[in-house]
């Protein structure tokens, strides 16, 4: 019982962020007859031409291919946002921080109800590939959801603060992230597969944090196979940001004072 009025606040403010998120998007597209199923289809036809365009082998199914892509590219739509989508969450923020009486951590976790939001609608579409093209793929790996989605939710906003804080400290540092990002895209196993593979794609998927998160998403789905030690690097590196970014916070929180 005490529990459960412990944790009823948070979970009150959590629906009423979501609520305030599907409004968010249901504005955005208020102008188009589809709304917000635009997430998903915009997703859709990027995916489908990244497929078509860099399938690698003919002795992949199209469908398969598909699905590999589908699978990395909606997590790496959460990583790009939680880095480019995070330069000006302050700056930009602080009027809808006022009026909702949030604090600072509360401003940054509704900008992460917003990116797992658009997650949300997208891995029902990857859901759907994999019944089509995939069927198979379910099964007991679905509930590393339940460790995947807290370390991906803290990943994202401990990336958020930092990169946030930097942009504070050096304005010019946004537009240098924002372009680092889409060379990251492209650094990434997001179309092209490394499993095998020596050289360059090899170093990329060893040494670039980004496969490894790509990498768990995939084995939650059944589209790779589960590895220990891919998760165990992925908390690794999701620990060490959580914890440089704790001790940020708490020696920089009073750098907004207009947030209470």
């Amino acid at each position: 019982m005490n529990f459960w009025r412990w944790l009823r606040p948070y979970l009150s403010l959590l629906i009423r962020f979501f609520h305030i998120s599907f409004i968010e998007a249901q504005s955005e597209h208020q102008s188009t007859k589809l709304g917000i199923l635009w997430i998903p289809l915009s997703t859709l036809i990027f995916t489908a031409l990244l497929a078509l365009v860099f399938k690698h082998s003919d002795a992949v199914p199209v469908g398969d291919f598909f699905v590999y892509v589908l699978s990395g590219y909606i997590l790496w739509l959460f990583i790009q946002d939680s880095i480019s989508g995070s330069t000006t969450v302050i700056q930009s923020r602080l009027d809808f921080a006022i009026h909702n009486n949030i604090s600072m951590l509360g401003l940054f976790l509704k900008v992460l109800v917003d990116r797992l939001f658009e997650l949300g609608i997208n891995t029902v579409l990857l859901v759907v590939a994999l019944a089509l093209f995939s069927p198979h793929s379910f099964g007991p790996n679905l509930l590393l959801a339940l460790v995947l989605l807290p370390l991906i939710s803290l990943t994202s906003i401990s990336l958020a603060y930092l990169v946030n804080l930097v942009t504070i400290m050096f304005p010019d540092m946004g537009a240098v992230i924002r372009t680092g990002v889409r060379f990251v895209f492209f650094a990434s196993p997001v179309f092209w597969v490394y499993d095998g593979v020596t050289g360059v794609r090899h170093l990329l998927a060893t040494y670039n944090p980004v496969s490894y998160y790509l990498a768990i998403n995939r084995q939650v789905f059944g589209v790779e196979p589960v590895m220990l030690r891919t998760w165990l690097t992925a908390m690794v590196i999701s620990a060490a940001l959580v914890a440089i970014s704790a001790l940020t916070f708490a020696r920089t929180k009073s750098i907004v004072t207009n947030i209470k």
